[in-house]
């Protein structure tokens, strides 16, 4: 016994409220049955029971939440009841915090509703989840002017993000008109330079946030170019738009705060990311410097000033050498060429050279007068052949009474060339005759 956790009854008690209170299936959840042992308290809270054919729960109704009834409990009525399970801890049971109450008739529009959703998840329509940015500029807010939501969002964006530009695209959030003026103001929105939105309304009924379960309000909300944050009525609301939205805050207050960063987290992540940048850099400086330093003793190591003395001396003794050397050789070169002097001088070739030039000039002549006989006797026949092609030049022939006929531009030459009826051109030496062939005629030459 002394191993095993003793509880006292306040210890267990709270432990089963946290299981209780904290579970989110019991949030927000709707229960059907008939009121009981239903009072009401001098405050205006409601107390009843809701039992069915084989249990009861206690429920409480404050007078806040009773303000929005459209008709008075009474026992016996049969209702569907809107809340958060609690434990009432002074008494040890358990109950339901109910924040909306309807009568079992209003069922019908509780089952419409959960057709619509499950018709508008079926299409995709709550699949599609956006990345909201991390750092937003322009922020755009759709919700009622005159409403508690706008003053929320600003004083919490103006807080965490004061470098935010808050617009706001003014449209009702109540009534059968609401829906087509969130419509139109979402439209608005998509069509401004925003970096994210916030669809906001204070709570309310059920009756009162019916707006946001209207289908076309979804399909446009879809339809956002840019990511969406909701915050429509109090934490335990949900409604359609928030299945639809790529964020979905519990209140106005909530989407302002996951809409936007806080400025002194931001100031932190950049003074945290300006230390690491100067340990970083710091860290490559100090790296680089060891480097340059082994370097430098490597070179220490060789003592390249001594390596450089070295070079210069083995230089001047190179260029000495050089120097010499060439001195010597110019000797050498000059004494030889001296000797080749005088050898030319003795053979010298002058004589030989004028009895070259007489024999060349004397085959030069020769080669003159039999180019120009050469010459002579191809321009002779040159003349001759250009005569001849005279002669038998086309023009010539025509000149001379003669035609040249041709049948779709070829030469005819023979009568079998054509039959009566084709169109044949008569070439003269002064024009053409278009002519039709009529017939031909053979004619039969004398042998001999």
């Amino acid at each position: 016994m002394s191993s095993e956790t003793v509880y006292t009854v306040a210890e267990l008690t709270e432990k089963i409220a946290e299981k209780l209170e904290y579970a989110p299936d019991l949030k927000a959840v709707w229960v059907k049955g008939e009121i009981a042992e239903c009072t009401r308290s001098s405050m205006g809270h409601w107390y009843f029971n809701l039992k069915d054919d084989e249990a009861v729960l206690k429920v409480v109704l404050f007078a806040s939440q009773a303000r929005h009834l459209k008709f008075t409990l009474t026992s016996g009525m049969e209702v569907l009841v809107k809340g958060s399970v609690a434990v009432y801890r002074a008494r040890g049971v358990y109950q339901m915090l109910a924040t909306e109450v309807e009568s079992a008739g209003q069922g019908a529009y509780r089952q419409a509703l959960l057709d619509r959703i499950g018709r508008l998840e079926k299409a995709g329509y709550f699949a599609k989840k956006r990345t909201l940015p991390e750092y937003p500029f322009q922020l755009g807010v759709v919700t009622s002017r005159s409403g508690a939501a706008i003053g929320d969002i600003k004083r919490v964006a103006g807080k965490r993000w004061p470098v935010a530009n808050i617009q706001l695209f003014d449209c009702l959030v109540q009534g059968t008109e609401a829906p087509a003026s969130i419509i139109k103001a979402l439209n608005k929105a998509f069509l401004a330079d925003l970096d994210i939105l916030i669809l906001a309304r204070g709570g309310g009924s059920s009756d009162d946030l019916w707006a946001f379960n209207d289908e076309e309000v979804a399909k446009t909300l879809f339809a956002s170019p840019i990511p969406v944050i909701t915050g429509v009525g109090h934490e335990i609301d949900r409604t359609i738009v928030d299945l639809v939205a790529d964020y979905a805050a519990p209140t106005p207050s909530g989407a302002a705060e996951v809409a936007v960063p806080d400025i002194k987290d931001v100031a932190d992540r950049v003074n945290a990311l300006e230390r690491s940048l100067y340990n970083y850099a710091l860290q490559a400086l100090m790296e680089k410097e060891k480097t340059l330093r082994d370097f430098a003793a490597v070179i220490n190591q060789h003592e390249p000033a001594k390596e450089l003395l070295r070079l210069k001396e083995r230089l001047k003794s190179l260029e000495s050498l050089l120097r010499s050397t060439a001195l010597y050789n110019l000797e050498i070169k000059d004494k030889d060429f001296k000797q080749l002097e005088n050898t030319f001088r003795d053979l010298y070739p002058g004589k030989r050279i004028d009895s070259f030039k007489e024999k060349v000039k004397g085959h030069a002549l020769k080669l003159d007068n039999l180019t120009f006989r050469r010459f002579s006797e191809i321009k002779e026949m040159f003349n001759s052949l250009r005569y001849g092609l005279e002669l038998l030049s086309p023009e010539n022939v025509l000149k001379k009474g003669y035609a040249v006929v041709l049948k779709e531009k070829q030469i005819v030459r023979s009568i079998k060339d054509v039959t009566s009826g084709d169109r044949i051109s008569v070439n003269l030496k002064d024009g053409t005759l278009e002519a039709v062939v009529e017939s031909t005629r053979k004619e039969d030459k004398a042998d001999g």
